[in-house]
């Protein structure tokens, strides 16, 4: 019994501590979170109310017609410019001077123009590195060093996709 004063004080401080994390909690969570699911409701209105950042393909031939009609004729028409270019809103708002101030994105300082450029490698390794989870229909392949390898070529660290293959078209050059 000598000992009931310790347990007595650990259990207030179990309720105190209890007490602070759900007056904490409800100060911090809004008050919309989980009224339909496990998200904030007010949330559905506020991204539909956001400028859409993916404008699609039809978007990017008004200006790259040249390259759209490659892309068209070629293979590679089920993926989009911005799978591999990224999202064109900014780039579209940054060649033609609109203002970017209000968009905090990282794209508008990580590239010239706010369009990726590609590496002419990483990109495509995004589809055709073969993993386990990539569909057996999709061209893909083991390791780049043993593509070029297969092919009498020579793989240097600067060795590019885009040295053989057109990107637009996945005809070889």
């Amino acid at each position: 019994m000598r000992h009931a004063g310790h347990f007595v004080r650990l259990l207030a401080l179990v309720a105190i501590a209890a007490v602070g994390f759900l007056f904490v909690r409800s100060q911090v969570i809004p008050k919309d979170f989980g009224v339909k699911g496990h998200y904030r409701l007010s949330a559905v209105s506020d991204e539909a109310a956001r400028e859409p950042r993916h404008l699609g393909s039809e978007a990017c031939a008004e200006c790259h017609d040249d390259i759209a009609a490659e892309w068209t004729a070629g293979k590679h028409t089920t993926p989009q410019c911005e799978n591999c270019h990224g999202p064109g809103l900014m780039h579209v708002k940054k060649v033609s001077d609109d203002s970017t101030a209000g968009y905090p994105d990282k794209i508008l300082t990580q590239y010239e123009n706010a369009i990726n450029r590609g590496t002419g490698i990483h990109e495509c390794r995004w589809c055709h590195l073969k993993t386990f989870e990539r569909p057996s229909t999709l061209k893909s392949i083991a390791s780049v060093e043993k593509h070029i390898a297969l092919r009498k070529g020579t793989f240097t660290p600067d060795t590019k996709c885009t040295d053989c293959h057109n990107p637009h078209t996945a005809i070889a050059k």
